[in-house]
């Protein structure tokens, strides 16, 4: 049994009574509504009826918790708030309350919707934050016990020193997501949600696409990064994805053939030069000569090992690739029209030569760009793959932080990159490498990885390893926490797999019905609080949480640098006292005026 830790039905707390119920809803008189100060009791305000203000119902022996979702006054009386020479009317204003959960009273159990409605007349109870609070860790409480593992995420908006914590079952064992627009407050969610699982022996893969978690620094973090440009965290070692460990379809994403005549002869050439590398008495310095060449050196070698050539991996010298793609157009047989010699290749086919000129372009140019040297000369260096091998049987390390700040976005590469990571990650995962270790990625700017596809209309390349690891993953003890600005390009497939949702500041009508639709426990009603949500704080809703509730997330102790540009300090002509908005005592005594109870001292939000 888990009792109350307060009576829900305090009568100094009592600010109405039901007047209409509906299957999902109540109207209620809401008499102190109409006083402008509202009140304190205790220490803690006492809204007695605004818009976002949980209360309670009485329905012995249940209490139904529900959330203010509009107040207005009778039309008749909408002039009654105008002041009148001193003169104060007297005002009935009227609420309506979105019906959430049921509290037993007499075991203290929390259940998402109604065991039973509200009647005419029922008190109404403006619920006390520890109640909220406690109804919020409900699952959390039940699940564990006073030794279980548990995350202190955040505090009630309007009482800072309310924590709400919440079991990592229960944030990651369903996968979890992080939404809002820029600004909210979702790299200081991210960077908190590290910090507190990491004071456990936790195994997190943070995939850092902007580089702005540089600032995680301790002896159980590792920091790694793609491309030749050093990363801004102290140590961080440069790392490669060989393009041996790609698979050909990677290859097709990053080269894009179009699909007439430049990716059959892409193909072959891979398949040759793979073949090469196993047999070298049919090649020539690497290359497979076919213009009027005999086949059957080359078939009876493809034969012997068709099972290695035929595979998806690309072990291959890739330097030779553009040169054997031009000996792949050939004509099919040899001899002439009239005499026709299918036992060797024919002379070359100058039109598929020409048509192909355009990807061996491609090809040439990509290999030998510097932004891809971490794919294509990636000799003497320190493997991904390995890497993370290492981070895993590591006891002692806790964050492994991928940079791909420095990887370009040209030839795809940081799609194809990303979606290897996640593909060698679940290969693991299907290996049972996280049985006894289970593993939490963090996908930033995840709208940039999920939902893609490579290529043209008659060649998709679909890149869909974190696709996959949100719908299997979870079987393997691979879960993963995207964080993305655009809700609306996650696929909604990806999106309802996420048994928890943080939702911060979203005003994006579209990003907004995606969040209604993906998550049952969030209705229209609750999700107009999201455009109106201040940064940092964030709506908690998931299958493992009763109610939706809002919450102020805990500032996190490094803090990722996603700032936007200083333009006082750079655009200043004046360079002996460039001004810096973050050190003006002006700008800091105003945050702490206008949030002087939403945290605890020296924890106020930036924007993000």
């Amino acid at each position: 049994m888990n009792k109350l830790p307060l009576y829900p039905f305090d009568s100094q707390r009592c600010i109405g009574s039901v007047l209409e119920v509906t299957p999902n809803s109540a109207k209620i008189n809401l008499p102190k509504a109409a006083i402008p100060e509202g009140e304190n009791l205790y220490g803690h305000r006492l809204g007695a009826g605004e818009v976002g203000e949980f209360v309670f119902i009485e329905r012995e022996p249940m209490a139904i918790l529900g959330r203010i979702v509009m107040i207005k006054l009778p039309e008749r009386e909408r002039l009654t708030v105008e002041p009148e020479l001193g003169k104060v009317r007297e005002a009935h204003p009227l609420g309506t309350v979105q019906l959430l959960a049921s509290v037993n009273m007499i075991t203290g159990e929390v259940q998402s919707g109604l065991t039973q409605y509200p009647r005419l007349g029922s008190r109404v109870f403006s619920a006390h934050p520890e109640l909220v609070a406690w109804i919020a860790e409900a699952p959390s409480r039940i699940a564990s016990d006073a030794k279980s593992l548990k995350l202190d995420l955040a505090f009630l908006p309007e009482h800072g020193d309310t924590l709400v914590s919440i079991l990592p079952e229960h944030l990651f064992g369903r996968h979890c997501a992080i939404l809002g627009t820029t600004g909210g407050g979702k790299s200081w969610t991210v960077a908190r949600l590290i910090e507190e699982a990491r004071r456990f022996k936790s195994k997190l893969i943070l995939l850092d696409a902007t580089g702005e978690y540089y600032k995680l620094k301790d002896t159980d973090i590792s920091h790694v990064h793609f491309g030749t440009q050093p990363d801004r965290a102290d140590g961080s070692i440069e790392v490669v994805f060989p393009y041996r460990s790609l698979t050909e379809q990677d290859i097709f994403a990053i080269f894009t053939p179009s699909g007439q005549t430049q990716l059959p002869k892409l193909r072959a050439a891979m398949k040759s030069l793979k073949l090469a590398k196993l047999d070298s008495s049919i090649a020539s310095n690497g290359i497979v000569k076919k213009a009027e060449i005999p086949k059957e050196a080359f078939e009876d070698s493809y034969k012997k090992h068709v099972t290695i050539v035929d595979g998806p991996t690309a072990d291959f010298d890739i330097k030779k690739l553009a040169r054997q793609i031009e000996e792949e157009c050939v004509w099919p047989t040899g001899g002439t029209s009239s005499n026709p010699d299918p036992t060797k290749w024919g002379k070359v086919n100058e039109n598929e030569k020409s048509y192909c000129i355009s990807l061996i372009t491609r090809i040439e140019s990509a290999i030998h760009v510097p932004e891809l040297a971490c794919i294509f000369k990636p000799d003497g260096k320190v493997s991904i793959v390995d890497k993370i091998g290492d981070f895993l049987s590591d006891k002692e390390k806790r964050v492994l932080r991928i940079s791909l700040r420095n990887v370009s976005f040209a030839f795809n590469a940081r799609e194809v990159l990303a979606n290897a990571i996640g593909r060698a990650l679940l290969s693991k995962a299907r290996e049972d490498g996280f049985s006894e270790s289970p593993a939490v990625i963090f996908l930033d700017e995840a709208h940039q990885f999920l939902n893609k596809s490579l290529g043209d209309e008659n060649n998709r390349y679909a890149l869909d390893s974190f696709e996959l690891i949100a719908k299997e993953g979870r079987k393997y003890s691979l879960c993963i926490c995207i964080s993305t600005q655009r809700p609306r390009d996650i696929p909604e497939g990806v999106l309802s797999q996420m048994g928890a949702m943080i939702v911060h500041r979203l005003t994006n009508e579209k990003d907004r019905e995606i969040v209604e639709r993906a998550c049952s426990n969030i209705s229209r009603s609750l999700s107009d609080f999201l455009p109106s949500l201040v940064p940092g704080e964030a709506m908690l809703v998931g299958v493992d949480f009763p109610i939706p509730i809002t919450l102020k997330m805990r500032k996190p102790t490094a803090e990722p640098d996603s700032y936007g540009p200083n333009y006082q300090r750079y655009w200043n002509d004046d360079k002996n006292s460039p001004y810096d908005p973050q050190e003006d005592p002006k700008i800091s005594d105003l945050m702490n005026a206008l949030q002087p109870s939403l945290l605890p001292e020296g924890e106020l939000y930036p924007e993000e």
